[in-house]
């Protein structure tokens, strides 16, 4: 059960950076690099396989998230598109967790967890508690790669996060990408 945990001091209130990861927690292709573009899942009668999947991880507060999970294009290759259901969401404590679906096929579990911590009235800390299992050889092998990728995505996650909620717009590197597809004015 390999993980991999980053955390990120932000110079905002924790409700405001709570307020992206949370309530916009559909948004993230608006601020974040590694995700081109996202959209949320309403809330809808859950499929057969959510229903298993919630008994096995839903929180009460669940109910209170802004959507049911999130569509992010990866710009990768191997897997263009990946669906993180949210499992947990708790707004009193700022805190969410979501699973991915769409995975190769030897990723068992792909589950994050992010929490936003106060420090004081202006400063807060972001934590991303990610697991990643896989099985067989290739997983093995593959799953360290994807864990250092995790490691590196996380990092310029945390800036753009940092840039977006001090700054109120897109770090230059995501407004770049932003350009390129189309979707917003010039890099400022």
């Amino acid at each position: 059960m390999p993980k991999i945990s980053k955390r990120f001091v932000i110079t905002a209130p924790a409700s405001a950076v709570w307020q992206v990861i949370g309530p916009g927690y559909a948004s993230i292709g608006e601020w974040a690099t590694a995700i081109p573009a996202s959209t949320g899942l309403p809330h809808e009668p859950p499929t057969p396989a959510d229903q298993a999947l919630l008994r096995r991880h839903t929180e009460p507060d669940l109910d209170a998230a802004p959507v049911t999970g999130r569509v992010c294009s990866t710009g990768l290759a191997i897997v263009p598109e990946v669906t993180e259901t949210l499992i947990a969401y708790n707004d009193a404590n700022r805190s969410l967790a979501y699973e991915a679906a769409g995975m190769p096929s030897f990723v068992t579990t792909a589950r994050n967890t992010w929490t936003v911590t106060p420090l004081s009235n202006d400063t807060c800390v972001v934590t991303l508690d990610a697991q990643l299992d896989s099985r067989g050889i290739i997983g093995t092998l593959a799953r360290w790669v994807m864990l250092a990728q995790l490691g590196r995505t996380s990092q310029h996650l945390g800036d753009d996060l940092r840039h977006f909620v001090e700054n109120g717009r897109p770090s230059p590197r995501k407004q770049r990408q932003l350009l390129r597809a189309g979707r917003h004015n010039r890099p400022t």
